[in-house]
């Protein structure tokens, strides 16, 4: 592996560790390789190539509201809750029989995800639902 993508690689997986979105395993089912995207800024990304986990998961299409509906659903409110968008998917936790399917191995061992990671094919479907029962549930606490 080439030095600096080595040095930013495990730069990301301390971060991750430090956060507790993976830990370590011993082995897995199936293993899914690390690849290095390139930014506009230069820097590199550091992702996990689930393609093949990806390719063997029915899809659950759920399409997410139009913003147009979300600001009619909550105007008028005096209250509002804005979700963190940016870190998403990683709000959510993976049931621990499916953490072993995201296991992917860098040089210093092999490690799964915890919570919700990008790339998966199963994320928008699963966050979207998380986002509708924020706005119903929402203003129904405010109210009471």
């Amino acid at each position: 592996m080439n030095p600096n993508y080595a040095a930013k690689t495990k730069e990301e997986i301390d971060k991750l560790l430090r956060i507790r979105f993976i830990r370590p395993v011993e082995q897995s089912i199936l293993l899914s390789p690390i690849v290095f995207v390139p930014k506009k800024n230069g820097q590199i990304r550091v992702c996990v190539d689930y393609r093949k986990l990806n390719a063997a998961i029915v899809t659950d299409v759920v399409p997410f509201p139009f913003t147009d509906g979300v600001l009619d659903a909550v105007a008028g409110h005096e209250c509002y809750n804005f979700l963190d968008g940016f870190n998403g998917y990683n709000q959510i936790h993976m049931h621990p029989e499916d953490q072993e399917k995201t296991a992917f191995v860098p040089e210093w061992g092999v490690f799964l995800a915890v919570v919700m990671m990008f790339g998966l094919k199963t994320a928008l479907a699963t966050f979207r639902p998380s986002c509708k029962c924020s706005l119903t549930i929402w203003p129904c606490m405010v109210n009471n």
